[in-house]
């Protein structure tokens, strides 16, 4: 097997965003944009390399190979593309030894992930704008799409990063081209296609510390002239870090199952149809709430103070299976004009259970929240030649999801209840939700150097819901509500594009995009009827950017400004109740929001066997007016928080990525070594010290040997400094205070075997 040499990688771009605007700088020592475009395109016209060599041309040139991405519905140069786009290529995610979705936040600046302890309530956020679907009636902020298919609520979006060709990560509003829950940015997940007329595949096997057994397999089949298969499994089993004294058992695990296959038929030059499904199994122990030391001492359980020590007797439970298939057909008109169609369908089903209380005594427990998904989609696109001076995409889509729930809390003996326990809180309910859009977005060349870009999306979407609560007095919450509720909206987002080429190799564009989320219901345990319902949310957002290959193309550097405006913005928050001495958790609108910084990304190549990808990000996300954002702890009155940063929405992230191609003896082997950092952030609206996060850095390596054409070998580990830090910060339903920390230093030992 032959060594990659480093100058055909183009790994990570580097992003980086201002929080102020042109001429005012950004902070003490950072110039304008004006500056930096001067700066950086002065040198650019004595170049003589353009961006868009072949592969195999730009190894033997010694420049930075090409990236393509999807972003616009066509392949193009991701240099040519005017928004801000981060393509984490799929040996990059090999390399790095990315397992899922939240692994790419060590890669990317201004993209946060975060654990709620429930696999079916991961936090994506984009430029500080971001949440998680707690319920069935709350749509996610990112949209996640696989191959084309929008993969729906949170506990489905992540698929696991298997066999994937590249990792598009979007950010802004995406509302014209991609619209379903786009009004902070997107991921867009391409995976492999199946190679016609080739046989080959891939295994790996991976152990290490927490007793991790990791194995994958990957199998390109030929089957005929025109047609091939392409099946991947990947099964996973990590003990807990977490450890539970009153059972035993080590909480936080990953015991996960997943499949995936593609199906490819191209009969001719002109039709290409790819069938695909997929399954998961996630069957584990979590956590929802370790405690404060604080708490525990004050229970009379001095031997769980420490961290990563809980002891609670509650079945701590997450299980998580879903499965999807989804059909793409690509028909090339003689004429070269490309009509698509994408069906998809995904179902999911997740049950979780945790201790209220955060005891080993059965006071209130909640013993399942159970909420199942299923959904259809249809997206049809007529796309012109992408060689004429004007191009443009058509499209209409189509969304029909239905999704239940079924949640109960239990009173115990410690709150005077039997010892079986009584249902003490229960919901059940069903939100229906069909939407419809037709899309229009558009490219002209003014002149060789000067393009104009703009796009309309109209979007009609009905919710209907049916809502069940009954529940014990005394909890601060309704008692009984028993109510249908339906919502029918329909808007319009746009996007406008001004997009200038300095030279060969700088581009310069000004961008503006609307976005939208529909309003819907707070389908969760409820102090009143009132707080069921909640509006849309409207966002305008404004980005200035540039994109350059520069020094002959051994550096590409990427800039992004960007500034953005949400009206009636959707936030989830714990609201405590003083009368009751409960914690709500509630969905309402904030009057307004803004949210401005920067991206910088960028790829060096410092020597032909040595790069470094790096990325910055600057975020200042923060409410301007938000009325009843917290509440005063002892005379009840609300509190206006304008001017609190937003949740999850650290004000700087960055990450360096080092990797080094060399000989050790014959053996071809690469060394990578990657920091990401993520600056201070808070849980909660209220930015109380009780749901602060200090900043932190992760250290990760690998260090990968080819050992011939058909074996290799790997070292690698992650947070290799042992770095202590929380993903969640809170306080719980009945006023405990708790944590939930990240999985500590991890390594371990690959084997791989190539055919």
């Amino acid at each position: 097997m032959k060594m990659r040499p480093f100058l055909s990688q183009d790994d990570q771009l580097l992003n980086v965003t201002w929080s102020d605007f042109i001429a005012r700088p950004v902070s003490p020592g950072c110039p304008s944009l004006a500056l930096l475009v001067l700066m950086l395109s002065t040198p650019v016209w004595a170049q003589s390399s353009p961006s868009g060599e072949t592969d195999a041309g730009a190894q033997q040139a010694g420049v930075l190979e090409e990236v393509l991405v999807t972003a616009r519905h066509r392949e193009e140069s991701l240099q040519q593309v005017p928004i801000s786009i981060s393509a984490v290529r799929g040996d990059v995610i090999i390399e790095a030894r990315m397992t899922s979705m939240q692994d790419l936040e060590h890669s990317v600046p201004n993209l946060v992930f975060g654990e709620t302890g429930s696999s079916g309530e991961t936090f994506i956020g984009i430029r500080g704008i971001g949440d998680f679907s707690r319920n069935i009636g709350f749509d996610t902020r990112v949209g996640v799409y696989i191959d084309g298919v929008f993969a729906g609520q949170s506990l489905a979006v992540d698929q696991g990063l298997v066999d994937v060709q590249q990792v598009e990560v979007l950010r802004g509003p995406q509302g014209t081209l991609f619209g379903k829950n786009s009004s902070s940015g997107v991921i867009n997940i391409v995976s492999n296609k199946p190679v016609i007329g080739e046989n080959s595949g891939e295994f790996r096997l991976r152990a290490g510390n927490l007793d991790t057994l990791y194995g994958s397999a990957i199998a390109n089949l030929s089957m005929g002239e025109h047609s091939a298969a392409r099946l991947s499994i990947v099964a996973q089993q990590q003990d807990g870090y977490i450890e539970n004294l009153f059972t035993d058992v080590d909480l936080m695990s990953n015991d996960n199952l997943l499949g995936r296959g593609r199906f490819r038929f191209q009969p001719s030059d002109a039709l290409d149809i790819n069938f695909s499904f997929d399954f998961r199994r996630q069957h584990n122990d979590l956590l929802f709430l370790e405690p404060d030391a604080s708490y525990e001492n004050a229970v009379g359980n001095p031997l769980a103070t420490p961290d990563f020590v809980v002891d609670q007797d509650a079945l701590l439970i997450d299980e998580n299976d879903g499965w999807g298939t989804g059909l793409t057909v690509d028909y090339v008109f003689d004429n070269d004009f490309v009509l698509t169609s994408i069906s998809g369908y995904r179902s999911v089903d997740r049950k979780v259970g945790s201790d209220e209380d955060a005891t080993r005594v059965f006071t209130l427990d909640a013993r399942f929240f159970e909420d199942d998904f299923e959904h259809f989609t249809q997206e049809f696109r007529l796309a012109s030649p992408g060689d004429r001076r004007f191009r443009y995409v058509l499209g209409a889509f189509y969304f029909d999801q239905q999704a239940v729930t079924d949640r109960r809390v239990a009173l115990g003996p410690g709150f005077g209840g039997p010892p079986e326990g009584v249902d003490a809180a229960v919901q059940d309910s069903s939100v229906d939700t069909q939407n419809w859009a037709f899309f229009v977005n558009g490219n002209y060349d003014v002149s060789d150097r000067f393009t104009l870009s703009g796009g309309l999306r109209y979007t009609d979407e009905q919710k209907d819901a049916v809502i069940n609560q009954n529940v014990f007095p005394g909890f601060g919450l309704a008692t009984h509500i028993a109510e249908q509720f339906d919502r029918d909206e329909d808007y319009v987002t746009v996007t406008a594009n001004l997009q200038y080429q300095v030279s060969d190799a700088v581009t310069t564009y000004f961008t503006y995009s609307s976005g939208y989320k529909s309003g819907g219901f707070n389908v969760d345990l409820v102090p009143t009827v009132e707080d069921l319902k909640y509006e849309e949310e409207t966002v305008d957002s404004f980005e200035i950017g540039l994109k350059s290959d520069l020094l002959e193309g051994r550096l590409r550097l990427n800039l992004a400004l960007f500034h953005a405006e949400y009206d009636d913005y959707q936030v989830f928050q714990f609201r405590f109740d003083p009368f009751s001495g409960t914690t709500a958790l509630l969905i309402s609108n904030a009057a307004s929001v803004t949210t401005e910084g920067f991206e910088i990304e960028g790829t060096a190549l410092l020597h032909e066997n040595f790069s470094l990808g790096f990325g910055l990000g600057y975020n200042d996300a923060s409410f301007d007016d938000f009325p009843g954002g917290a509440v005063d702890a002892d005379t009840g009155e609300s509190i206006n928080v304008a001017g609190n940063v937003l949740p999850r929405a650290p004000e700087w992230t960055a990450n360096f990525t080092g990797r080094y191609y060399f000989k050790l003896g014959t053996v071809d082997s690469t060394l990578m070594v990657n920091y990401t950092f993520r600056d201070t952030q808070f849980f909660n609206p209220d930015n109380r010290e009780n749901s602060r996060q200090g900043g932190y850095g992760l250290w990760n390596a690998s260090l990968d040997f080819d050992l011939g054409e058909s074996w290799g070998m790997a070292l690698w580990g992650q947070n290799l400094t042992d770095e202590t830090y929380r993903t969640m910060r809170g306080v719980s339903f009945l006023g405990v205070p708790f944590s939930l920390f990240a999985q500590p230093r991890t390594y371990g030992v690959e084997v791989v075997f190539r055919y």
